[in-house]
């Protein structure tokens, strides 16, 4: 709402004491001044509504903040700068104004120039600021005006016990079978994972340690180097534990910063049963893979695969069958052999073959697989595991603390 000043106060106030005398000594000249100050102050009223509107329409607003994805409570620093178009004789100053979840004020800055502060996300959730407050002020009138357009960027709260609770994840590794590798010159770093009891102190990275207020380690590449493909299985539903799938989702997005920002990059895959819902092959863009995984939610599967091991398990069982053993055995599984070929030429697997195709684009010698290995079938995720082996691919789960595994797994990660 539109304020009046000190003088446009005045101004009022002579024009009521004019129009008093007017009435009472039946003065004209004093009636005709207290309408020419009324109508003045009209004309200043409005003309400043239209300065300030004027401003609104050539404002634009570039902010920065150092991370997007973030813990409930962890600082956020935040570069903002205005720029707008001041009429004459009017100032302007701008508040930025942090998300509503936030604990702490934003900065008042003058056009054209960067202001920085500092806040905490309080709450867990998807978020965005709450916009820019202008504060305009002439030498009659003064007002606030919200901005609420300039909402980006949008900012991404896990809670603040996605990392710390349960076992695993930082606090314990005893039921963890981890592959840890000494670092050996001409290693890279292919991504990074949070600190767990007995690994090398001397791995930690505490650049990022800083920023996720929690000690990470650098993972490192083997010789031969390449980038991670990150599978996430989506489950068919969290009703039973929603901060489980919050701290699954916090591990994958963190394994995809984690890749991009060793300056390696990484593949990634959504898949939610027999279907693969997202495939971005060999990507630098940190936010192209996050937006990818911006929409993580659960998915009930379209395509169940029946518990179907996949061509590649179907093969590996007919070579053992037909290796060793009695005249007859070997026979069997020629047999067998046949009549399998037979059904896969009849009967296409299209999981398979995009699977087959995702790991040929891209062309990496790791996968990580990230799931909450719910009860249920897990033909996906073998028949992917299998398909990688045949690519002489390492394959890495990482799971829930005492969730399971699959068969043909390297590697075992708690999350």
């Amino acid at each position: 709402m539109i304020r009046p000043t000190r003088t446009s106060v005045g101004i009022a106030a002579l024009a009521l004491a004019l129009t008093v005398v007017a009435l009472l000594l039946l003065m004209p000249a004093a009636a005709l001044a207290a309408g020419s100050l009324a109508l003045f102050l009209l004309w200043r009223g409005w003309r400043f509504e239209c300065d300030l509107m004027s401003a609104v329409a050539s404002l634009a607003v570039d902010r920065e903040v150092d991370r997007t994805i973030l813990r409930q409570g962890a600082t956020v620093n935040v570069r903002v700068q205005v720029t707008l178009a001041v009429p004459t004789g009017m100032e302007v100053r701008v508040r930025d104004l942090p998300p509503a979840i936030a604990a702490g004020e934003g900065a008042l800055c003058d056009p054209g120039r960067t202001a920085a502060y500092t806040f905490r996300p309080m709450a867990p959730g998807e978020t965005a600021f709450c916009g820019v407050v202008l504060e305009a002020s002439d030498a009659f009138f003064s007002r606030d005006l919200v901005c609420r357009r300039f909402g980006a960027p949008h900012l991404r709260v896990f809670p603040a016990g996605a990392t710390e609770t349960g076992r695993g994840k930082g606090s314990s590794g005893g039921d963890a079978e981890v592959d840890r590798q000494a670092e050996l010159s001409g290693q890279s770093v292919r991504g990074f994972r949070p600190y767990q009891t007995g690994d090398d102190p001397g791995l930690i990275d505490w650049k990022l340690s800083a920023r996720r207020n929690a000690p990470y380690i650098r993972q490192l590449t083997a010789l031969e180097g390449g980038t991670p493909l990150i599978v996430v299985d989506l489950p068919a539903r969290i009703e039973d534990d929603p901060e489980g799938f919050a701290r699954f989702s916090m591990a994958a997005c963190s394994a995809v910063e984690g890749a991009i920002d060793s300056h390696d990059g990484c593949s990634l895959m959504v898949v939610a049963g027999g279907e693969i819902v997202r495939y971005l092959p060999l990507t630098q863009d940190l936010r192209e893979a996050l937006a990818v995984l911006g929409g993580l939610a659960p998915v009930e599967p379209r395509t169940p695969l029946y518990r179907a091991p996949g061509p590649a398990v179907l093969a590996a069982r007919v070579h053992r069958s037909g290796a060793k053993g009695s005249p007859g055995e070997r026979t069997y599984g020629e047999r067998l052999g046949g009549v399998l070929s037979a059904f896969a030429a009849e009967s296409p697997a299209p999981f398979t073959a995009a699977v087959r195709s995702a790991l040929g684009r891209a062309g990496t010698t790791e996968a990580w697989i990230y799931s909450l290995l719910p009860a249920g079938d897990m033909s996906h995720l073998i028949q992917i595991t299998y398909e990688a082996k045949v690519r002489g691919m390492r394959v890495v789960l990482k799971a829930p603390s005492g969730a399971g595994t699959i068969p043909g797994i390297d590697a075992v990660e708690a999350l």
